[in-house]
């Protein structure tokens, strides 16, 4: 009988301590049960900037002590990590991945653990985890205990389980030191940061003292991020939290890291309805192993700036990524350049080192569907940059499609940098459908360039469809359409109409296409390209090496005098001696009358009633917690642009 009462006893003080958190389910341990909050690392880590002056990466230090789980399913789910570059793993695999509005679909597991979380509410010592089971609903849970601190909540998720952090809509949180990110178990059992509540205003993490508000390091898989607000409060200048110019320093929202080459690639991570705004990079991806599966939707990413170094819209290296339906806006600086070619950075200043997009040794990457706005310099740049003497593919698989292209310098450079002038660098790029608008006109650098696709060294490529329309800021005096350099072969440029590019002198190395120097080159094909310059005296075509490029089937029409149309192998030539040394017989000379030329990117926004770019770019910014209206839709932008210029595309 005693000893029958000595079990009851044990039993009820079990049952006292696990009431307050959720049973576990199969396959968790007394190891796994939520632990007292310990001191953070973030002291013995320091992430240095992965750009260099010339672009390069560095790479930073690794954590002191890892905190990865080292049960045998954690080691199971990362030996069956089998995603290769190219592949997106959309939520759920068997469907299109997402719902009718166009968002992914994420539900947790049975043993997802559900930590909820409140800065306005919460307390840490009373907190409770939950399974699916013993809430209302995932995202109105009803009568739920939150944790105050995101810190305190992370320590109750376990490497390589579907735990689920969700933070109160409308809450902030000031992050003092970097928040390392643990991995889920699949592709379609991912550790989830999210959000809850009746708010329709995101969760907010900003910060105090770190170099990144999330960090994702080596071998970290199966992540999602959706529905938070990433913001550099002490960074923005109207905010009285502003540090003061001088003093701002480097924030990443999330840094995505492995430093091995020789370790297994990471990935399957989605970023979803986020916002970053005032960060020196919003989205860094980097280090030596591949990355992949890294999935980029619906974010507003805008006023990346640095004052001490390069910045970012979002920066990757070896990363295979899906950036879809995204807007990117005025990264890379908040204030013009002081002196033509400079690269003083105090305040946020512009130089010709940041953009919307930069990507390094890229991979079965497609940009599609984004609207890119006002960047520093480039608005997607590609680097290839391949070991000292001998070039090599260093880039391949790139796709930009139907996205819209608005102010800056450039609009799509893939080509530059380090280049030993003996090969290919480029496999297999496709720009296509694209929208390109007053590329040249904002001249944040107070260089004088209005470059829309720069194409340099590839090896198969294709550029089709393409509207590169309206550069018409008379300071800006060095400007092409679409250029191909370099060692280039089996390159197409077709069906694309280029239009409004002006400029006040003609250029012996500019024109609306333009197929120059003498590196060598095979198979290049101009055809069915409408090139309309009223009122320019930019060239229509410049060419050298004629017998390596093919011309048929284009359309032309310039004000310039009839001698100074096309630029062959060094020389000015009218349109019969052009045909004649080019073979150019079928091409045409006709002045296009379109039915609404002077449709623009503005005249977009005044149908929609918006009256500028900061408004459009904050109303979209200021959407409610998933929702994304079609008036922010590249594709809808995009539409009415070429509806007014022929309504042309690729296919």
């Amino acid at each position: 009988m005693l000893k029958m009462k000595h079990l009851l006893y044990i039993l009820l003080i079990l049952i006292g301590v696990t009431a307050c958190k959720s049973t576990p389910t199969e396959g968790e341990g007394p190891e796994n049960l939520a632990v007292t909050p310990v001191a953070s690392s973030e002291e013995t880590i320091n992430a240095s900037s992965e750009e260099t002056i010339n672009d390069s990466p560095s790479e930073p230090e690794a954590p002191v002590a890892s905190t990865a789980d080292t049960s045998s399913e954690y080691e199971a789910s990362q030996n069956e990590y089998s995603v290769q570059p190219g592949d997106f793993n959309l939520y759920p695999r068997e469907t299109n991945g997402w719902d009718e509005s166009g968002w992914s679909i994420i539900t947790p597991s049975e043993d997802s653990r559900l930590i909820y979380v409140s800065s306005s509410s919460g307390n840490d010592d009373t907190a409770e985890f939950y399974a699916p089971r013993d809430i209302d609903s995932l995202e109105y849970p009803g009568s739920i205990k939150p944790f105050k601190t995101i810190e305190a909540a992370h320590l109750n998720t376990r490497q390589g389980y579907p735990d689920w952090i969700l933070l109160r809509r409308g809450d902030v949180w000031e992050v003092s030191g970097a928040i390392h990110l643990k991995g889920g178990r699949s592709a379609d059992e991912r550790s989830i940061l999210f959000s809850y509540g009746e708010n329709t205003e995101r969760p907010v993490l900003t910060n105090s003292g770190t170099k990144d508000i999330l960090r994702i390091w080596s071998e970290i898989r199966f992540v999602a991020i959706v529905g938070i607000s990433f913001y550099g409060i002490e960074r923005d200048p109207s905010a009285q939290e502003f540090v003061g110019w001088g003093n701002v320093g480097e924030l990443r929202g999330i840094f995505i890291y492995s430093g091995d080459a020789h370790e297994d690639r990471m990935g399957s991570i989605l970023i979803e309805d986020n916002r970053f705004n005032f960060l020196s990079k919003a989205i860094s991806s980097t280090g030596d192993a591949e990355h992949v599966d890294i999935v980029i939707r619906r974010n507003v990413i805008r006023n990346s700036y640095s004052e001490t170094g390069h910045s970012q819209g979002m920066s990757a290296a070896y990363t295979s990524a899906l950036v879809e339906e995204n807007i990117f806006d005025h990264n890379g600086w908040l204030t013009q350049q002081d002196v033509k070619n400079g690269k003083e950075t105090v305040k946020g200043q512009a130089t010709m080192f940041n953009h919307n997009t930069y990507f390094s040794s890229s991979m079965d990457t497609v940009f599609k569907n984004n609207i890119f706005l006002r960047p520093s310099s480039i608005h997607n740049k590609w680097t290839a940059n391949p070991p000292a003497d001998l070039d090599e593919i260093m880039s391949r698989n790139l796709i930009m499609e139907d996205n819209l292209y608005v102010g800056g310098e450039i609009g799509v450079s893939a080509g530059g940098n380090d280049d030993n002038n003996n090969g290919n660098r480029w496999e297999n790029v496709e720009i296509i459908d694209n929208v390109l608008m007053a590329i040249g006109r904002d001249q944040p650098t107070k260089r004088t360039l209005g470059w829309n696709i720069d194409a340099t060294d590839w090896n198969g490529g294709l550029i089709c469809g393409n509207y590169l329309l309206h550069t018409d800021n008379p300071a800006v005096n060095n400007i092409y359409g679409i250029k191909v350099s370099g060692h280039s072969n089996d390159v197409t440029v077709t069906r694309n109409t280029i239009h409004g590019l002006i400029t006040p002198n003609p250029s012996s190395i500019n024109g609306a296409i333009s197929i120059v120097d003498a590196d060598p080159k095979s198979n290049i094909v101009v055809s069915m390209n409408n090139i309309q310059l009223q009122d320019s005296s930019l060239r229509v075509v410049i060419a050298e090496q004629l017998d390596s490029i093919v011309f048929e089937d284009n359309k032309y029409f310039s004000y310039l005098v009839d001698t100074d149309w096309f630029r062959a192998e060094g020389v000015n030539q009218n349109i019969s001696v052009w045909r004649t040394l080019s073979g150019d017989i079928s091409s045409t000379v006709e002045q296009d009358s379109f039915l609404q030329p002077k449709r623009t990117f503005e005249t977009y926004l005044s149908s929609i009633g918006s009256l500028s770019i900061n408004a459009f770019v904050d109303a979209a910014d200021h959407q409610s917690y998933r929702v994304w209206g079609e008036e922010f839709s590249a594709k809808k932008i995009n539409n009415y642009i070429r509806e007014g210029h022929g309504n042309r595309k690729c296919q």
